[in-house]
């Protein structure tokens, strides 16, 4: 029983081991390690350039009336002129970033995601931004929405970040909910926020 309790316990612990070793050159590319919804872009419709509309499935949904998560705003074409679009129904999500976005502000992406209920209604959330992705959403096992809202971690004393915190959210019943979930990335290069490991798992 004592060698069958080490083994599973193993069993769970490398896999951990293994991935907190492994460096990521970006987010997009940690978040495609996760269980996330989205795996390809869609030919969904972006049109505007004061207040962008998206066309999906017939219905016409205005971003600006979106529901921002706390933090964040429908800005005017905060979407830019390269957003990616992605669809798997009943979900859809738009990301991309203003084109006069420079310095650390290219840090952010303005995600929006979109879910069609069975009345055909079209409801939109804007995402947390810093270090945001389309791909980094995923469902838990009732198909809630799940996504992470990152913080930099400053060691004591400094102002300079050494990392980065993504504390899981949900979508449940139209309100962002804390999990209690978080993961703690870790940058390998000083001033290199695009690349890190995991550090912890909680």
């Amino acid at each position: 029983m004592k060698k069958a309790s080490i083994m599973l316990a193993s069993a769970i612990l490398c896999p951990m081991l293994g991935r907190s070793q492994t460096v990521y050159d970006g987010y997009e590319k940690y978040y495609a390690t996760q269980n996330h919804i989205f795996t390809s872009t869609s030919r969904i419709q972006v049109s505007g350039t004061l207040n962008t509309i998206i066309l999906w499935h017939e219905k016409r949904v205005d971003l600006a009336r979106a529901k921002g998560f706390p933090g964040e705003f429908t800005e005017n074409d905060d979407l830019g002129s390269d957003a990616k679009a992605y669809e798997d129904f009943p979900f859809a999500c738009v990301e991309g970033q203003s084109a006069s976005s420079s310095g650390t502000a290219v840090r952010h992406m303005s995600v929006y995601l979109m879910q069609m209920r069975q009345n055909r209604q079209v409801i939109t959330y804007k995402l947390p931004s810093l270090f945001a992705s389309c791909l980094g959403v995923r469902l838990d096992a009732f198909k809630r929405p799940l996504f992470d809202d990152a913080d930099y971690i400053y060691p004591s004393g400094s102002d300079i970040p050494t990392g980065v915190r993504l504390e899981e959210y949900m979508i449940d019943k139209d309100k962002f909910v804390p999990t209690g979930h978080s993961v703690a990335l870790d940058f390998v290069e000083p001033d290199n926020v695009w690349k890190f490991r995991v550090h912890t798992v909680q």
